[in-house]
Protein backbone atom coordinates (compact mmCIF):
# COMPACT_ATOMS: atom_id res chain seq x y z
CA UNK A 1 0.00 0.00 0.00
CA UNK A 2 2.78 2.22 0.45
CA UNK A 3 4.68 1.68 -1.99
CA UNK A 4 1.70 2.51 -4.20
CA UNK A 5 1.17 5.90 -2.37
CA UNK A 6 4.60 6.39 -3.41
CA UNK A 7 3.79 5.85 -7.18
CA UNK A 8 0.30 7.74 -7.13
CA UNK A 9 2.59 10.30 -5.69
CA UNK A 10 5.21 10.32 -8.05
CA UNK A 11 2.48 10.53 -11.28
CA UNK A 12 0.86 13.35 -9.74
CA UNK A 13 3.83 15.49 -9.73
CA UNK A 14 4.89 14.60 -12.77
CA UNK A 15 1.55 15.19 -14.66
CA UNK A 16 0.58 18.35 -12.69
CA UNK A 17 3.93 19.68 -12.54
CA UNK A 18 4.42 19.41 -16.20
CA UNK A 19 0.95 21.07 -16.62
CA UNK A 20 1.92 24.29 -14.68
CA UNK A 21 5.27 24.72 -16.84
CA UNK A 22 5.01 26.74 -20.19
CA UNK A 23 5.98 24.68 -23.29
CA UNK A 24 6.97 26.66 -26.51
CA UNK A 25 7.85 24.12 -28.94
CA UNK A 26 9.66 24.70 -32.62
CA UNK A 27 11.95 26.97 -34.18
CA UNK A 28 11.33 30.44 -32.60
CA UNK A 29 14.71 31.61 -34.40
CA UNK A 30 13.43 32.14 -37.94
CA UNK A 31 10.17 33.65 -37.69
CA UNK A 32 9.52 37.23 -36.96
CA UNK A 33 6.90 39.65 -34.92
CA UNK A 34 5.98 40.84 -38.56
CA UNK A 35 5.49 37.28 -39.91
CA UNK A 36 3.15 36.42 -37.28
CA UNK A 37 1.10 39.58 -37.03
CA UNK A 38 0.60 39.63 -40.86
CA UNK A 39 -0.60 36.19 -40.11
CA UNK A 40 -3.13 37.20 -37.85
CA UNK A 41 -4.42 39.83 -39.75
CA UNK A 42 -6.09 37.28 -42.89
CA UNK A 43 -8.59 36.10 -39.94
CA UNK A 44 -9.82 39.40 -39.16
CA UNK A 45 -13.88 39.36 -38.94
CA UNK A 46 -13.46 35.39 -38.19
CA UNK A 47 -15.88 34.69 -35.38
CA UNK A 48 -15.60 33.77 -31.67
CA UNK A 49 -16.14 30.04 -30.76
CA UNK A 50 -15.41 29.32 -27.60
CA UNK A 51 -12.75 25.96 -27.46
CA UNK A 52 -12.51 26.03 -31.12
CA UNK A 53 -9.10 26.46 -33.17
CA UNK A 54 -10.27 26.26 -36.45
CA UNK A 55 -10.20 29.52 -39.30
CA UNK A 56 -13.41 28.11 -41.02
CA UNK A 57 -15.52 27.86 -38.02
CA UNK A 58 -14.13 30.18 -35.35
CA UNK A 59 -11.79 30.67 -32.61
CA UNK A 60 -11.25 31.30 -29.51
CA UNK A 61 -8.73 33.77 -27.46
CA UNK A 62 -5.96 31.30 -27.06
CA UNK A 63 -6.83 29.43 -29.59
CA UNK A 64 -6.28 31.97 -32.46
CA UNK A 65 -2.65 32.78 -30.80
CA UNK A 66 -1.90 28.81 -31.18
CA UNK A 67 -3.30 28.84 -34.79
CA UNK A 68 -1.21 31.91 -35.67
CA UNK A 69 2.14 30.75 -33.79
CA UNK A 70 1.50 27.01 -35.31
CA UNK A 71 1.58 28.69 -38.78
CA UNK A 72 5.35 29.22 -38.33
CA UNK A 73 5.83 25.37 -36.51
CA UNK A 74 5.78 26.98 -32.95
CA UNK A 75 3.56 25.16 -30.28
CA UNK A 76 1.95 27.24 -28.23
CA UNK A 77 -0.06 25.83 -24.99
CA UNK A 78 -3.84 25.55 -25.37
CA UNK A 79 -4.58 27.74 -22.83
CA UNK A 80 -4.21 31.50 -22.39
CA UNK A 81 -3.12 30.97 -18.77
CA UNK A 82 -0.85 28.56 -19.96
CA UNK A 83 0.73 30.66 -21.87
CA UNK A 84 2.07 33.14 -20.28
CA UNK A 85 5.71 32.62 -19.69
CA UNK A 86 7.38 34.61 -16.32
CA UNK A 87 10.37 33.40 -17.87
CA UNK A 88 10.21 36.01 -21.28
CA UNK A 89 7.60 38.20 -19.35
CA UNK A 90 8.68 41.88 -20.57
CA UNK A 91 7.95 44.01 -17.24
CA UNK A 92 7.55 47.28 -19.10
CA UNK A 93 4.88 47.68 -21.75
CA UNK A 94 7.84 50.08 -23.87
CA UNK A 95 9.50 47.44 -24.46
CA UNK A 96 6.56 45.56 -26.52
CA UNK A 97 7.50 44.14 -30.12
CA UNK A 98 5.46 43.05 -32.85
CA UNK A 99 4.18 39.33 -32.23
CA UNK A 100 4.80 40.16 -28.36
CA UNK A 101 1.37 37.83 -26.29
CA UNK A 102 -0.51 40.56 -24.23
CA UNK A 103 -2.32 38.77 -21.40
CA UNK A 104 -5.46 40.39 -19.53
CA UNK A 105 -7.65 39.16 -16.72
CA UNK A 106 -11.06 37.51 -17.03
CA UNK A 107 -14.55 38.53 -16.30
CA UNK A 108 -14.81 36.24 -13.75
CA UNK A 109 -11.51 36.35 -12.15
CA UNK A 110 -9.27 38.71 -9.82
CA UNK A 111 -7.15 41.24 -11.55
CA UNK A 112 -3.92 38.61 -12.11
CA UNK A 113 -5.93 35.69 -13.26
CA UNK A 114 -5.00 35.59 -16.73
CA UNK A 115 -8.45 34.75 -18.90
CA UNK A 116 -7.65 36.62 -22.51
CA UNK A 117 -4.44 36.88 -24.75
CA UNK A 118 -3.55 38.86 -27.43
CA UNK A 119 -0.75 39.44 -30.11
CA UNK A 120 1.05 42.76 -30.04
CA UNK A 121 0.24 44.54 -34.09
CA UNK A 122 2.07 47.95 -32.87
CA UNK A 123 3.66 49.79 -29.92
CA UNK A 124 4.43 53.65 -29.05
CA UNK A 125 7.94 52.70 -27.61
CA UNK A 126 7.31 56.23 -25.77
CA UNK A 127 3.84 55.70 -23.81
CA UNK A 128 3.95 51.68 -23.69
CA UNK A 129 0.71 51.88 -25.55
CA UNK A 130 0.19 49.31 -27.86
CA UNK A 131 -2.55 47.72 -30.10
CA UNK A 132 -3.12 44.24 -30.48
CA UNK A 133 -4.68 41.43 -32.73
CA UNK A 134 -7.48 38.89 -30.66
CA UNK A 135 -10.13 37.01 -30.71
CA UNK A 136 -13.12 38.67 -28.97
CA UNK A 137 -16.10 37.63 -27.64
CA UNK A 138 -18.19 40.24 -29.21
CA UNK A 139 -16.31 40.82 -32.66
CA UNK A 140 -14.54 37.56 -33.23
CA UNK A 141 -10.76 38.88 -34.61
CA UNK A 142 -10.00 42.49 -34.54
CA UNK A 143 -7.35 44.68 -33.41
CA UNK A 144 -8.17 46.83 -30.29
CA UNK A 145 -5.70 49.54 -28.38
CA UNK A 146 -4.58 49.33 -25.32
CA UNK A 147 -6.40 52.10 -24.13
CA UNK A 148 -10.01 51.17 -24.42
CA UNK A 149 -11.27 50.87 -20.79
CA UNK A 150 -12.61 46.99 -20.63
CA UNK A 151 -9.14 45.89 -21.25
CA UNK A 152 -6.77 48.86 -19.99
CA UNK A 153 -8.41 48.27 -16.37
CA UNK A 154 -8.13 44.18 -17.35
CA UNK A 155 -4.21 44.56 -18.60
CA UNK A 156 -1.74 41.52 -16.64
CA UNK A 157 1.18 41.67 -18.80
CA UNK A 158 3.31 39.87 -21.40
CA UNK A 159 5.45 37.57 -22.50
CA UNK A 160 7.84 37.22 -25.45
CA UNK A 161 7.53 34.04 -27.55
CA UNK A 162 10.07 35.00 -30.32
CA UNK A 163 13.80 35.85 -29.85
CA UNK A 164 13.97 39.24 -29.58
CA UNK A 165 14.47 41.18 -32.63
CA UNK A 166 14.84 44.77 -32.89
CA UNK A 167 12.99 45.98 -36.29
CA UNK A 168 15.26 47.01 -38.94
CA UNK A 169 16.01 50.54 -38.98
CA UNK A 170 15.96 52.12 -42.10
CA UNK A 171 19.04 52.97 -43.43
CA UNK A 172 20.61 56.61 -43.62
CA UNK A 173 20.31 57.86 -47.29
CA UNK A 174 24.62 58.02 -46.84
CA UNK A 175 24.54 53.67 -46.30
CA UNK A 176 22.56 53.17 -49.52
CA UNK A 177 24.83 51.31 -51.82
CA UNK A 178 25.78 52.89 -54.73
CA UNK A 179 25.69 51.37 -58.01
CA UNK A 180 27.78 51.97 -61.41
CA UNK A 181 26.08 51.62 -64.65
CA UNK A 182 27.78 49.60 -67.50
CA UNK A 183 27.20 51.37 -70.85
Amino acid sequence: MKHQLIILTILLTAVFGASAQTVIKGDISTATGKDIVNSAMEFIGTPYRYGVMNPKRGFDCSGFTSYIYSRQNISLPRSSCDQFCKETEIKDPKDLQKGDLVFFSGRGGGKSRIGHVGIVTEVNPETGEFKFIHSACSSGVTITHSTEAYYAKRYVGACRVLEEKKEEAQQPYWAVPTFKFLE
